[in-house]
């Protein structure tokens, strides 16, 4: 049953996608940005990637604390508040630049510390939609695609626009864009509709629920309690972890181009193939109203992620670049799916619990997938051997979603 009456208009979602469109401009820039001034730095590529791992551990640490205050106090005021900490934390990038005071401990303090607070905005921002939508299934669908829309196509525009500010602005100059770039992101979330306290409980898909309002859960370990003892929830959630390779591109389309291809400059190619590949996943999604148990939906992305283990193989630009524009496509609409499933279980109670404890298992995925590559290329067995390991994972992971998509068929998990 629907938490709000079908009457009800949707909810504004400007606010929402453009702090997110002008947030993954900006952040796709930053983790691009981060690890060549640490390089420079450092003078070491090898301690730049060990930061870059050690970020996303502190960062996964965040989403898990972020789950408290989201139910504390509602995901939009601390979306909002993260997103401008953000700002504050990284204007001493250039600030130490211009005033000559820059060094490698003060600058891995300020990425630790902005990981840190990424992490609430993680377990904040995937929570908006919940709130808003409050389980109504079609929008849903229309929150979660445009989301993924916004998010792609700022993954697209962000490297663009370092290239650019870096060829015509300087060295500095894309380290002050990066914080104004969230602090007008902060602004647009202000205009995500707040849900009003003080409403009466309405009846809704697990029982009574606050029609406005947040009810303190507890947060992440609440949540992770929560979805332990649901198992639909439970399952939604692992499947969720299992997609969450889509992290793997930036890795993959730089290995690819460097090692197999001996060309870096096709890096661009692959990159733009996963990003666009996405995009187009997302609209297909918000194109077609999602029925039933979403089985078809996990099946192609499981097919995606057979058809990336073994796309590499042929070594060859365009063939890869096919690859992972199809995977791209099928990997969004099975994580579309499956987000929706989440979100429909989870009680408006325990949303910022739920999602910040879901989050932080995709991340934990995406961070040993990336261990996986690191690990591989590690072994010195020579690149097509490396990526003949990860191939090998990637196709494990393909039969465990194909498996998943069966039990969706015979089981309707959105269902309490």
């Amino acid at each position: 049953m629907s938490v709000l009456s079908s009457s009800e208009n949707p909810p504004q979602l400007r606010g929402f996608l453009g702090g997110v469109f002008l947030t993954q401009i900006v952040d796709s820039a930053l983790h691009l940005a981060q690890p060549l001034l640490l390089a420079k730095i450092s003078g070491s590529m090898g301690g730049a990637a060990f930061f870059s791992a050690f970020d996303t551990g502190v960062h996964m640490a965040g989403t898990y604390l972020g789950g408290w205050p989201t139910d504390r106090f509602g995901a939009r005021r601390v979306l909002v508040v993260s997103t401008f900490l953000r700002a504050v934390v990284l204007a001493w990038i250039p600030i130490m630049m211009i005033g000559g005071f820059m060094n490698l401990w003060l600058a891995m303090g300020c990425y630790t510390l902005e990981a840190l607070i990424r992490g609430f905005v993680d377990a904040s921002v995937h929570t908006v939609p919940l709130e808003l939508a409050r389980h109504r299934a079609e929008e849903l669908d229309r929150i979660n695609s445009r989301y993924e829309l916004s998010f792609d196509l700022g993954g697209v525009a962000g490297p663009l626009m370092l290239g650019g500010l870096m060829i015509w602005g300087g060295k500095v100059v894309p380290h002050i864009i990066i914080p104004a770039g969230f602090v007008l992101s902060s602004a647009f979330y202000l205009f995500i509709p707040e849900r009003k306290a003080g409403q009466t409980m309405t009846p809704g898909l697990h029982g009574n629920v606050p029609k406005h309002g947040h009810l303190p859960s507890g947060g992440s370990w609440a949540g992770i309690r929560h979805i332990l003892s649901h198992r639909p929830l439970l399952i939604a959630c692992a499947g969720l972890m299992s997609f969450s390779i889509y992290p793997l591109r930036k890795l993959l389309s730089a290995f690819f181009a460097k090692a197999l291809l001996r060309n870096s400059s096709s890096v661009g190619h692959v990159g733009a193939a996963f990003a666009l590949g996405g995009v187009i996943g997302a609209l297909i999604y918000s194109r077609t109203k999602h029925r039933g148990t979403g089985f078809l939906w996990v099946a192609l992305g499981a097919a995606g992620t057979f058809l990336l283990a073994v796309g590499w193989m042929p070594a060859n630009l365009w063939i890869m670049v096919v690859v992972v524009f199809l995977f791209g496509v099928a990997n969004v609409c099975a994580r579309l799916t499956l987000t929706r499933k989440r979100q429909e279980l989870t009680p408006l109670e325990h949303a910022g619990g739920v999602t910040s404890a879901s989050q932080f298992g995709v991340n934990a995925v995406s961070v040993v997938m990336k261990a996986i590559v690191g690990a591989a290329f590690s072994l010195g067995f020579g690149a097509y051997a490396a990526f003949g390991i990860v191939g090998g994972v990637l196709g494990l992971l393909a039969g465990g979603q194909f498996f998943l998509a069966r039990y969706l068929a015979r089981h309707e998990i959105s269902k309490p």
